[in-house]
């Protein structure tokens, strides 16, 4: 019986792992995104700005969530320093994700507008992620798989001990 405690203190500890890391990689993927909400319709459009430098990514993201989606088709354009447009979608569907290209540094503008019916949205810009965060929030997933397959096995051999203990 002391072999399966400590091998449950251990899957424990790397499920503890797991989910801080998880937590801390979040954190560290999104920390660099400028985030906004609010409702967009006829006469209100929702603005979201960040500096962004193109000696550090030449890769911009953004992202779109329409919160009480239905049905309603919205335009979310990027705007560069220059003011122009240089990334325009029409989007009909309740999340939405997407690159652009950054050419000089600068104030880059998420415009998100509507010419229908007022619609919550959430937004984000900022500078795409690079491998090594995304690889810490793909590694507190697998940290977390192999924890929660040993917490199986771990069962497995305490119910295959008492069998053979009665």
């Amino acid at each position: 019986m002391k072999k399966s405690g400590v091998a449950l203190a251990a899957v424990g500890i790397l499920i503890g792992v797991g989910i801080i890391l998880s937590f801390y990689g979040n954190f560290v993927l999104f920390e660099d995104l400028i985030q906004g909400n609010g409702d967009v319709g006829i006469e209100q459009n929702l603005s979201i700005e960040a500096v962004l430098d193109d000696t550090e990514t030449q890769t911009g993201i953004y992202a779109v969530q329409i919160l009480d989606f239905n049905d309603e088709t919205i335009t979310v354009s990027i705007i560069d320093p220059l003011d122009i447009v240089i990334e325009s979608q029409s989007i009909n569907q309740e999340a939405y994700e997407g690159l652009f290209d950054i050419t000089e540094s600068g104030t880059f503008k998420l415009l998100i507008e509507s010419n229908g019916e007022q619609v919550n949205v959430f937004g984000v810009i900022g500078p795409e992620p690079n491998e090594g965060k995304r690889a810490l929030s793909n590694i507190s997933l697998y940290i977390l798989i192999a924890g929660l397959i040993g917490m199986a096995g771990v069962a497995l051999y305490i119910v295959i001990n008492r069998r053979k203990e009665n």
